[in-house]
């Protein structure tokens, strides 16, 4: 079993995300790997265990399929889904958004920075039409609340009215 650790300045807590043939272990910056290690091994069996009913289910996520191949053929068809719909949903909202960038990775859909850059994952060529517009919606809506108050899914809600049906929806991928 593979075990990554990584230190997160986001984190407050230890947290253990299940992997294909590990696990990936993330902590606060103000911890310590060696109090990362201690908590996994308090929690190895329920890793182990929940590795094997994954591996029975093979119910791996949207977010652990393909690899640096898939991703370089897809980027560019991803690239121009994701333009597209923003080109459609910001003539609604007119924000202002710096670089459309399209990224291989096996944590997020989408994230929108403080500069107003949005970042897309390359699966979202794999998502439902309906889970891509809400995902642009989502990350487009950061430009003006840059969190998940009332008001961003007031925002959202404008262009895309079951949100959050689709918020977990896309969770569940």
């Amino acid at each position: 079993m593979n075990i990554i650790y990584r230190r997160n300045r986001l984190n407050r807590h230890i947290k253990i995300t299940l992997k294909r043939d590990g696990a990936l272990v993330t902590y606060p910056f103000w911890s310590n790997r060696r109090t990362a290690e201690n908590f996994v091994a308090e929690k190895i069996d329920w890793i182990r265990e929940n590795l094997k009913q994954k591996s029975i289910h093979k119910n791996l996520s949207l977010l652990e399929f393909g690899n640096q191949e898939d991703y370089l053929k897809n980027k560019p068809l991803a690239l121009a889904l994701v333009k597209s719909k923003i080109d459609y949903y910001n003539s609604h909202y007119n924000f202002k958004y710096g670089r459309i960038a399209i990224r291989n990775q096996t944590t997020r859909w989408g994230s929108c920075s403080s500069r107003g850059n949005l970042n897309f994952n390359w699966r979202v060529v794999l998502l439902p039409d309906e889970l891509v517009s809400y995902l642009v919606v989502h990350e487009l809506c950061h430009l003006k609340e840059m969190n998940h108050s009332v008001n961003f899914w007031r925002l959202v809600e404008e262009t895309i009215a079951d949100c959050k049906f689709f918020s977990q929806e896309l969770r569940n991928k």
